[in-house]
């Protein structure tokens, strides 16, 4: 957005040079605005505070789904170091979850697909990873084709035969469904499958808003800007395929 903002003062800077001086001034207080730990703070804690960290079981014969956020086969070492460290914080909360179930019949889901870069899909290693930390192999599910959080919803729906309709009150195939991913995407993840006939309890990780001194800028101040962004421009869209019936 920056760099639209800079491009477009370009354009303009013959034409119309006040304009653009005052574009190339809001460009560079947007990227400090997006830098500093105010403004990260700022568009992460509406997200992230929206459902509380989960600290109750899940109920028997309870279903874990771990939303997928990425790998790279590339790098050296076990499944686990080859995921990004959004998805290694959403799995170990997901095994946290599994381990605090009464019994031993809940079920582990991962998803992700190759991402268009990998051999190997996201899913598969995320599967790898928790069995190396401990998870029963055979009590975990891998969806593998599941490129977002709306294709997520439908393969484990599919996985499970259930139709829209079908689905118990906050069950998937009569089993609860909890639901783990990252807390500012939980909003959006949660409308998702809500909307796909599920009614899941949320379980979320991956903290990113931290209170800081206003001052202080960083890169990480801006990551966190670009994924609360990212989530808000994810839930306009959304809203626009609903009410276009998509």
């Amino acid at each position: 957005m920056t760099l639209l903002l800079l491009l477009l003062a370009l354009w303009l800077w013959r034409r119309r040079p006040r304009l653009a001086k005052g574009l190339i001034v809001c460009s560079m207080a947007w990227l400090l605005f997006l830098s500093s730990s105010f403004g990260s703070y700022w568009l992460l804690w509406p997200l992230e505070h929206q459902y509380s960290v989960r600290t109750a079981a899940p109920k028997h014969a309870s279903v874990v789904l771990v939303l997928g956020s990425g790998h790279d086969d590339a790098l050296a070492g076990e499944a686990r170091h080859k995921l990004s460290a959004t998805a290694l914080a959403r799995l170990t909360e997901g095994l946290a979850q599994v381990k605090k179930a009464a019994s031993n019949d809940c079920l582990l889901v991962v998803s992700g697909w190759t991402g268009g870069l990998n051999s190997t899909p996201h899913a598969e290693q995320m599967r790898d990873a928790a069995v190396a930390m401990g998870a029963n192999p055979e009590r975990i599910l891998a969806l593998s084709d599941a490129r977002d959080t709306v294709e997520e919803a439908l393969a484990l729906r599919q996985a499970f035969g259930a139709s829209a309709t079908d689905m118990g009150d906050d069950a998937v195939g009569g089993r609860q469904l909890v639901l783990v991913t990252s807390a500012a995407h939980m909003p959006r993840a949660m409308k998702i499958f809500k909307m796909a006939g599920m009614e899941p309890v949320a379980a979320p990780t991956d903290f990113l808003a931290r209170r800081d001194h206003w001052w202080r800028l960083s890169t990480d101040n801006l990551d966190g800007s670009a994924k609360a962004l990212h989530e808000y421009l994810g839930m306009t869209w959304l809203s626009i395929r609903i009410m276009s019936g998509v």
